[in-house]
């Protein structure tokens, strides 16, 4: 068991001087103190009477009162006219007394206002000289008005420091017992009291950088990468209408939002839009701080503004979102052309668009004369048309534009390298980049993990309790060629009875959803606006491919959309007969 004093820090100061080495070896060797708690080297940052200052000891002695203590080693002292000097120089403005009353009252101070004390608890002063002995004055030391005798220690007092720490607080409490003014409560000063006085003084903490950390870096560095990709934009200026086409992750969503910024900046009327509406929030997200003539919305709701309408009707289809709403969009704006004359129209996802020349009329149809436009597409994403009825974006626009601009940018700003080389490999085909701008070292990957019948939720829930655990819920998304038959759509609706898998489908029904702190889940293309850190391709399989190939969809590309959803990491589960 510990007797000695609770020395704080647990050895001397580096670069202590002398007196305050010897101080603290005197007060660490005392044996019988162990509820003491001793400060050395306190720097009192918030001071009151200055910048800053340091008080060389605070002795917390608990049923008593605090000790402030200044250590002093000259080998001659001189106190004449109520200036003190130490080796021959005079401090008419640095009185060590002073030097403790400044400290004291700013330690009192800050101790009040953390709550700490009440303000009656006692604070007794002492000038400590370890260099010369008291012998020099016949047993008692000097004092006058201004100080007292058993303020002053000497270094005979070293052999003895409990007893006189204990007399400068009993001696300071006897002395102002007889003040009417003074109200000290020595016994208020308790052991617990002066735990809490060490946890104030002395804040320790340990902190180690977390996940969230980590995610505001990456967050900086993907910015960063980001930015320097508006180049582009600078290169184009002086187009009128410009279309940037790349791979998914080449950062075109991030220059068309930075176009539209550019505009609104100069006031002029704006309209940013896309198909999906999932990336419309997205967009609408990154444009929100913007203050100006900017209206950010997927082009399904810019319509059924136009139109005059509140909602689409219910059951809408296919054909009310190709063919009947764009007609009364087109209607509305020949009756009513104020509800265009928008400056800058700023398409992302162009490729969702342009194989609709209705919808290609409604958007020229929102543009002023003379208006600028700023188009981005991939064609390879055009997921849920008909290998058939593909179109070129960049030629379809080019027609109806002529001095449509074509920038290719092929430059990987979003996915690690590594996770990109996986993803080659899965669709069996180069994504397109011409370099990443993402260092080659960056943590990432895809795999495959076959899922046999019957395994499907508990594959699900490991997967996703592993993902979840590196990258959070909302790093982590589950998207799948099934839409809404998919597996975590039909676990979510409790559909999916699997007593030999209890644990992992409460944990999926508890986990998945579109709530906050819950893993977000989705078809592929509606999702496909989106980037996360993380993906999950589930329902991968025959029955998938076989929807796909009824359909005369694109497979790879849509796994490519897929995967390309994510920056550091993306599983696919492929379902494969038992064998």
């Amino acid at each position: 068991m510990t007797f000695v004093p609770r020395m704080i820090p647990s050895a001397s100061r580096f670069g202590a001087n002398a007196s305050e080495r010897r101080l603290y070896s005197a007060l660490g060797g005392i044996t019988d103190r162990s509820d003491w708690v001793v400060f050395h080297s306190l720097v009192v940052r918030q001071h009151l009477d200055k910048l800053m200052g340091e008080a060389d000891f605070v002795v917390a002695v608990p049923g008593k009162g605090l000790v402030v203590v200044e250590a002093k080693a000259p080998s001659a002292v001189s106190y004449r006219d109520g200036v003190w000097t130490l080796d021959g120089v005079p401090s008419p403005h640095k009185s060590p007394l002073e030097q403790i009353d400044g400290a004291a009252r700013s330690i009192r101070s800050y101790l009040r206002r953390e709550g700490v004390i009440d303000g009656d608890e006692p604070f007794a002063r002492l000038v400590w000289f370890t260099s010369i002995g008291r012998h020099h004055f016949g047993g008692r030391a000097p004092s006058d008005l201004t100080f007292f005798e058993w303020e002053l220690a000497w270094a005979d007092d070293l052999a003895h420091p409990a007893a006189t720490i204990e007399k400068a607080i009993d001696e300071h409490l006897a002395w102002h017992a007889e003040s009417a003014h003074v109200d000290h409560r020595p016994e208020g000063v308790t052991v617990e009291k002066v735990e809490r006085i060490a946890a104030a003084l002395t804040r320790d903490f340990d902190v180690a950088a977390d996940r969230r950390d980590a995610k505001r870096e990456t967050e900086q560095r993907e910015a960063e990468v980001l930015a320097e990709q508006r180049f582009a934009l600078e290169l184009v200026e002086a187009n009128r209408a410009v279309y940037f086409d790349g791979p998914a992750g080449t950062g075109k969503s991030h220059l068309v939002a930075q176009a539209a910024q550019a505009a609104v900046k100069r006031g002029e009327k704006t309209l940013l839009t896309c198909w999906n509406v999932v990336m419309a929030e997205r967009l609408a997200a990154e444009a929100k701080q913007l203050r100006g003539p900017l209206w950010v919305a997927d082009l399904g709701a810019v319509m059924l503004r136009v139109a005059g309408l509140d909602a689409h009707p219910a059951g809408a289809d296919n054909a009310w979102y190709q063919d009947e709403l764009p007609r009364l969009a087109l209607a509305a704006l020949a009756g009513h052309p104020e509800r265009g004359g928008y400056r800058h129209v700023i398409v992302d996802e162009f490729q969702d668009i342009a194989g609709n020349p209705l919808l290609l009329d409604v958007l020229l149809a929102l543009a002023a004369d003379g208006v600028r436009l700023r188009f981005a597409g991939d064609e390879r994403q055009q997921i849920m048309r008909a290998r058939a009825q593909r179109v070129d974006p960049f030629e379809v626009a080019k027609a109806r534009i002529p001095d449509l601009v074509h920038v290719r940018i092929r430059r990987n700003c979003r996915q690690a390298p590594q996770l990109v080389t996986k993803i080659e490999s899965i669709v069996g085909r180069p994504l397109g980049f011409t370099g990443h701008r993402l260092p080659t070292g960056t943590a990432g990957g895809a795999e495959r993990v076959n899922v046999t019948p019957g395994n499907e939720v508990p594959m699900l829930a490991g997967v996703l309790r592993l993902l979840v655990q590196e990258y959070g819920s909302d790093g982590v998304v589950v998207v799948s060629p099934s839409g809404s038959r998919s597996t975590a759509s039909r676990i979510v609706a409790g559909e999916v009875d699997d007593r030999a898998h209890a644990n992992d489908l409460r944990w999926l029904r508890a986990n998945l959803g579109d709530a906050q702190g819950r893993v977000r889940f989705g078809s592929i293309s509606k999702l496909k606006g989106i980037e996360v850190d993380a993906v999950v391709v589930a329902d991968v399989g025959p029955d998938a491919r076989a929807w796909v190939e009824e359909h005369d969809l694109d497979w790879d590309d849509l796994l490519y959309v897929a995967l390309s959803r994510a920056k550091y990491r993306a599983v696919v589960l492929e379902a494969v007969p038992t064998s």
